[in-house]
């Protein structure tokens, strides 16, 4: 007999995949953090099949691992990680920020400049940061044709998020340092952008992704799992 699967709803799957995927991020539900179907399931007022497949999602996006007898972790966060996912981005985020170059309207670019120049007068104000780091980043994706490319930069920037607000966001110590030099880099990034110069976009951005290696990686702060 032919019946309506609760598990299957798809709205009820992504709602869940979002809110976990986004708790994850944020760093709400930390590495190793059991994830238990029938927590989550009395805590979001849905069933606990569309929280399995949720579950499964983010195992599949790499945000949770699956283990036998114990059910669904958090995945950990590990310092091959940082290689992997700068190392693509590395090799991704300078061709597409190329391929945006002609693309961005100059409106845009003066609009991310005026936050910038705001973070160079208070970089204590990490909220600003953060945001005008998400617009510098997202300003290179928003105008991509190709949808590949930019739905493959939108799950790596979903983990790098992850990544730093274990590792920039939760040291004070180091805050600012970090904060002044990635927005200096973020401005020579924007200063190529006005110039509408391909080459040096796609240099700059280059650049920018390799400091940034360098200083997660140089983050022996960070709660690294294995």
């Amino acid at each position: 007999m032919s019946g309506t699967n609760f598990g299957s709803n798809p709205s009820l799957k992504q709602l869940a995949y979002d809110n976990l995927k986004q708790r994850i991020i944020s760093g709400e539900l930390k590495p190793g953090y059991r994830l238990r179907e029938e927590d989550l399931s009395a805590e979001m007022s849905i069933s606990r099949a569309p929280i399995r497949e949720a579950l499964n999602m983010l195992e599949r996006d790499g945000f949770t691992t699956i283990v036998p007898r114990k059910g669904a972790l958090v995945s950990e966060v590990l310092k091959e990680d940082i290689r992997y996912i700068w190392e693509m981005r590395a090799l991704l985020e300078p061709y597409a920020a190329r391929l945006s170059t002609d693309q961005i309207p100059e409106e845009k670019i003066g609009e991310v400049k005026k936050k910038l120049q705001k973070v160079f007068d208070h970089p204590d104000d990490l909220a600003q940061y953060v945001n005008s780091d998400l617009e510098v980043h997202q300003m290179l994706v928003d105008y991509l044709q190709n949808r590949f490319l930019k739905s493959t930069l939108e799950n790596m920037k979903a983990h790098s998020l992850r990544i730093r607000w274990a590792a920039e966001y939760d040291n004070e110590e180091t805050q600012t340092s970090i904060v002044e030099a990635a927005t200096q880099e973020h401005m020579e990034i924007v200063h190529a952008l006005e110039k509408r110069d391909e080459a040096l976009v796609y240099q700059v951005v280059k650049r920018h992704l390799e400091n940034g290696a360098e200083r997660l990686l140089g983050a022996n702060y960070v709660n690294y799992g294995g």
